[in-house]
């Protein structure tokens, strides 16, 4: 395997893209280099030159498949894998929305998908969905074989990303004294431990729609979707949102994905400002916004974007055949306390492993 030098060299200096094979070798370069002042340099300009110039597709997907390779994987059966469906996103639009994704993917397993929800703590937010779902009692840092039991007894389970890669350690203080979002970011979502052929991902920038969606493609993504919303956060809005949808072949190719603009109007909804999203200071406040549009006492904008969220996770693991289908069913969880079930039984499940 060339040397991280190598890597650096080359994506640097001669400027030349990595290829899909390279991509990986240069992962486990970064991963394996010493944990000194020399190869942090090189991490550190390898990664620079990748964000300054944009990551290509290639690299993204080499990048996610190294990743995949040392994660922790979770012990389910083929059949368990095959009807799972993600949430994660990027996260790092800096908008101060409330855990929009968190609770689509609650109120899309109340409503019959089965959810591995890939997530970590805030770290460029004021709150992650590992601290809203804590906060509102449920299980977050499980092991592999916790978190099938969990899917298994509830429909649901967290999937905590520092815990199922720990081999990403080795990068984190380069990545927080860089202070700008690397490929890492983009990866990261792309690298559910569960295997989840299913997945809603926001980005935080238009412009990684693309690479996003043709790394996807390349992984095997069964049904994704990429989002980021006109007015810049990293969900479906209630306003205009870009969207890739993404839908790969059984043949081992790169698919099919296709271009469309979602509005709320689509799917019966009333727009909304982006202020009507904002979340709250503590985690503590968030999960009791969260729960309010759980349990049905929360009407309004915040209730709906969840829903919309929602319906695009339903879309993607094939309960329902488009949006507004999808909208009815997520609505129908809300309405009938699915959601306040599925959360008592997350949290009895929390309390059985704590014992």
């Amino acid at each position: 395997m060339p040397a991280l030098q190598e890597f650096l060299k080359q994506v640097a200096d001669e400027r030349r893209p990595l290829s899909r094979a390279e991509a990986r070798s240069a992962l486990l370069a970064i991963l394996n280099a010493d944990p000194d002042l020399t190869a942090d340099l090189q991490i550190a300009g390898l990664l620079t030159a990748m964000a300054t110039r944009g990551e290509t597709v290639d690299e993204l997907t080499g990048f996610a498949e190294a990743m995949r390779s040392l994660s922790l994987p979770i012990p389910l059966t083929p059949e368990e894998r095959a009807a799972l469906v993600d949430t994660c996103g990027t996260g790092g639009d800096g908008r101060g929305t409330f855990n929009i994704s968190t609770g689509a993917a609650l109120v899309a397993a109340a409503a019959g998908a089965k959810v591995a929800k890939h997530g970590n703590r805030g770290v460029t937010s004021r709150c992650g969905s590992a601290d809203v779902l804590e906060a509102m009692g449920v299980p977050v840092a499980l092991t592999p074989a916790q978190s099938a039991a969990c899917l298994r007894a509830t429909g649901f389970t967290f999937l905590y990303a520092p815990a199922l890669h720990p081999s990403m350690k080795r990068v984190q203080p380069i990545r927080r004294a860089l202070g700008f979002r690397t490929i890492f970011n983009l990866a990261g979502p792309l690298t559910n431990p569960a295997g989840a052929p299913a997945q809603v991902m926001g980005v935080y920038a238009p412009g990684k729609l693309e690479v996003v969606a043709g790394a996807m493609a390349r992984l095997g993504v069964r049904h994704g979707r990429v989002v980021h919303a006109r007015n810049g956060i990293d969900e479906i809005a209630l306003s205009a949102t870009d969207t890739i949808l993404v839908r790969s072949s059984s043949a081992g190719n790169d698919g099919s994905s296709s271009h469309a603009v979602v509005c709320p109007e689509d799917v019966g909804m009333t727009p909304a400002d982006l202020g009507e999203l904002q979340g709250c200071d503590t985690a503590i406040a968030n999960a009791a916004m969260l729960e309010r549009i759980l349990e049905g006492s929360e009407r309004g904008p915040r209730r709906d974007v969840v829903l919309l969220n929602a319906a695009a996770a339903l879309e993607a693991a094939g309960i329902s055949g488009n949006l507004r289908e999808g909208v009815g069913r997520a609505t129908e969880a809300l309405n009938s306390g699915a959601t306040v079930r599925i959360l008592g039984s997350l949290r009895e499940f929390g309390r059985s492993v704590s014992v």
